[in-house]
């Protein structure tokens, strides 16, 4: 295993690990005021934001007046924000996120709505994809998170469908009766990608491709979505991502004073540890005829970026 380094083209992340089946991704660094090292969160906040519009209504042709509103609605559509005057509090007086309320971050951390809108970045940074359809397709309310697949992408070339799942955990794996984001990822694989259940979502997706008119490769899925569910056949166009956020010392080790060779020995013996285990407990039948990447970020804290994307949901729903 050999380390990489693309920045990608927003500069937000760092594709560490390109292997077939597994990547590791960090957020980019920048220099603080002493000079030292430091997580760019304000940089990813800001793409982060770029994207809610794309992920909640994908190709929808929205005019240019309409904009502003449809960037309101996204974010509303996004996340119901809790308890909205403490929260308004806490950002207004930049209160650091070790002081928030535990009980009051815990609501939102517990959101999976961040992780899928990041698994989005991801894909159409180092995947080049673009969405098929829009998430909201699977809410069933504003109060409720979207149901169904985590991300629902294309190639750009429109060969492979890209299926997503994400966990944003604070550790990938856990002894006892909690479970980690590996395991519940494990998880997914088996409860998603079995013949009832893509029936199931394809029926969603295909309704959600009725509306999507001006997408690119519209007729081309309606037409491949519409035969009837053969595995055999279905497992050769579809691609699954298995993203894992969580909190890891790998991360803020690579904010120490250290060489980079140094550095990059550590992200790939902690990716190959995470590989190792996440095949040694993947119970998935079909996992020799389905195409699989595990996509680890491990982070420097869950609280942290967490507040960030909650400042931009916050100001985007109150424009």
């Amino acid at each position: 295993m050999k380390a990489v380094h693309d920045a990608g083209h927003s500069g937000v992340f760092v594709l560490k690990i390109d292997e077939e089946d597994i990547n590791t991704i960090l957020l980019n660094t920048d220099l603080d005021s002493e000079g030292l090292l430091k997580y760019a969160y304000d940089n990813f906040a800001d793409v982060f934001s770029e994207n809610i519009l794309e992920y909640a209504f994908a190709y929808a042709n929205i005019p240019r007046e309409e904009i502003t509103r449809k960037q309101r609605e996204a974010a509303k559509s996004l996340l119901k924000l809790h308890e909205v005057e403490k929260l308004r509090n806490y950002l207004v007086n930049d209160t650091p996120e070790e002081e928030w309320d535990k009980e009051f971050l815990r609501w939102y951390k517990k959101k999976g709505v961040f992780g899928e809108v990041i698994l989005h970045m991801i894909l159409k940074e180092f995947k080049n994809t673009i969405p098929l359809i829009s998430k909201m397709y699977f809410k069933d309310s504003f109060s409720q998170e979207a149901k169904g697949f985590d991300a629902v992408h294309v190639s750009s070339d429109g060969s492979t469908l890209w299926l997503g799942e994400t966990k944003f955990y604070t550790a990938w794996k856990k002894n006892g009766v909690i479970k980690g984001g590996i395991d519940e990822l494990v998880e997914d694989l088996n409860n998603h990608f079995n013949k009832d259940y893509l029936s199931e979502q394809f029926v969603i997706i295909k309704r959600g491709l009725d509306t999507q008119k001006g997408h690119p490769q519209r007729d081309q899925w309606l037409e491949k979505l519409n035969k009837p569910i053969l595995l055999k056949d279905v497992f050769e166009y579809i691609r699954i991502p298995l993203l894992c956020i969580y909190e890891d010392g790998v991360a803020k080790d690579y904010l120490k004073d250290i060489d980079e060779a140094i550095k990059d020995t550590g992200i790939c013996a902690h990716t190959t540890t995470v590989r190792d285990y996440y095949k040694n407990i993947n119970t998935y039948p079909y996992r020799k005829q389905v195409q699989t990447v595990l996509i680890l970020m491990p982070i420097e804290a869950k609280n942290k970026l967490v507040k960030y994307m909650l400042e931009k949901i916050w100001h985007m729903q109150s424009i």
